[in-house]
Parts: structure tokens; sequence; C-alpha cells
């Protein structure tokens, strides 16, 4: 497994989860199939098993690599340039493809942390777009004895080197408005893609789990942030989650938070980046 957990009942705040990685190359390798989009081959390298055959049409290589890189060449020259409001304007565009570059990763490494935390929970993939719109994740459980679903988990990962700064502002104002009912339709569509690809679930199976759903009885919130030495108080990291209770409520184990720590966020994820990059170079010269 690439990762591993160390958990804690923070009550009435959270269930508390920090990620350790122990096995990079397993994780680098995932990461490539997951960017390839085939996490079904993903989650086979996961469990220590070689992924199954798979299609790789068109340019799918160089668009996954395109989402790992930071393209510079149209803003090159104002490097350079003698204007500051252009060397200005370069680098913040160029901190602002890192961002997403980074926050793309994340979602990736989210995705393979909760296969491997909920492995029985259906999950989406995470997005094949840097800036892509809806939520970061959602995982839903079907419980087979009672033919329903047990449990919505819809996911916040956030690549931030102020992850405090990011959760206590938008987080908590995107968890409101899920609470507050306005991204119901959303959530419906995001379900439905999810049932859609289980081949036991016929339409009309489909419906009627649909029509048994309560969100309030069945959703959870899952949060998860890099997390950097610099981030820290002087009780560690749970700060950053404070007032999770006041935005989803109820019982603790429908608040999830978990952190990713490393000693700089940034280049963690740079040197991360670079490395899945060449293993997809590598499928590529394979297949």
């Amino acid at each position: 497994m690439p990762f591993t957990f160390q958990k804690a009942n923070l009550s009435p705040t959270c269930n508390f989860s920090q990620w350790a990685l122990i096995d990079e190359g397993r994780l680098v390798r995932t990461l490539a199939w997951l960017y390839l989009r085939k996490p079904k081959h993903a989650a086979q390298i996961i469990h220590q098993l070689e992924p199954s055959k798979a299609g790789f049409p068109g340019k799918v290589f160089e668009n996954a690599i395109s989402l790992l890189s930071i393209r510079l060449e149209d803003i090159a020259s104002d490097f350079s340039s003698t204007d500051p409001e252009k060397k200005k304007t370069a680098n913040n565009k160029k901190n602002k493809r890192i961002e997403q570059r980074d926050g793309l990763l994340f979602q990736h490494l989210s995705w393979v942390a909760a296969s491997i935390d909920m492995p029985t929970a259906l999950a989406t993939p995470p997005h094949v777009r840097r800036a892509d719109k809806g939520f970061d994740g959602l995982l839903v459980s079907i419980d087979d004895a009672y033919g329903a679903i047990s449990r919505v988990v819809l996911c916040e990962d956030k690549a931030s080197t102020n992850p405090k700064y990011l959760v206590q502002g938008s987080v908590w104002t995107e968890i409101d408005d899920i609470v507050n009912g306005d991204k119901d339709l959303e959530l419906l569509d995001a379900i439905t893609a999810i049932l859609r690809e289980q081949s036991d679930l016929g339409g009309d199976k489909q419906e009627e789990l649909l029509e048994a759903l309560i969100y309030e009885q069945t959703r959870a919130f899952r949060v998860a942030v890099t997390v950097m030495p610099a981030n820290a108080d002087a009780g560690g990291y749970q700060h950053i989650f404070n007032g999770f209770e006041k935005h989803a409520l109820g019982a603790n184990t429908v608040r999830l938070a978990e952190i990713l720590p490393s000693g700089d966020t940034r280049a963690f994820l740079k040197a991360l980046a670079r490395k899945v990059r060449r293993e997809i170079k590598r499928i590529g010269e394979n297949v």
C-alpha cells in the first residue's frame, strides 16, 4: 500500500487522519495509471497486482503529461521585461498554473488514499481538467444487506501552503452551500454517474436506490489538505479544522479531516509530478 494512516477521534470536531507515505514507487505507478484515466488499473497496483490489458487511443500520454507540467512559453519574454507590471503579471500566472497543477495532483493523491482507507466504497475518478468545477471527489457506499445507499462522502481536496486560511474560508462556505441544498442537483448527477458504472445495477435498481436516498441521513464530508511544519501550532495540525462541527452537523463520524504532511508542499508536489511524468512515458514506451 502506498499510504498508511494515523487516526484520532477529535470529538466533537471530527475524525482525524494523517497520511504517511510508505511506498513512493507504488504511489507513482498508481498515479500514472490514474492520470491515464484507468482507475481500475490504478486500484490493481494499489493492491500489489499487475495492471491488466489497457487501451490508450489518441494522444492520451501527451495529454496526461501536459496535466502534470507547467507551460510558460506564452509568458517567457515577460519574465525578462523591464516593465515591472509585466513581470508581476507573469509571475502571478506562473504561480496560478502551479497551484492548478498541484491541486489536480492532490485530488489524485486523495483518490488513492480514499481507495485504501475505504476500499468497498464506489469512487469517482479525479477530474481530467485542472480548473474543473464540481465536487473534488465523491464516495458512495451501498449496504448489500439492505440494498440501500448507506453513505455518501463528499470530498474537498486542497493543496495549499496556507491550509487553515483555505479551510476556514472557502471550504466551510462550500460545505454550507451543500448542507443548505444548493448543490443537490449536482450531487444527484454525481451519484447517478457512479451508479451507472456498476454493471450489476440495472436502471430500475439505480432509481430504487436514489428514491430511498436521504442526504441528511447518509451524507458525510471529507476535507483533505496538504500541510508542512509552518502550518502547525503547538498542538499540531488539528487547529486547521476548528469549527468543522458548526458547518456539518451530526456525529463526528460525518466529519473526516485528513492531512498529507511534507517538508515543503510545493517542492514535494513538483518532484512527485516529475516522477509521475517519467512513469507515464515509461508506460507509453511499453504498450
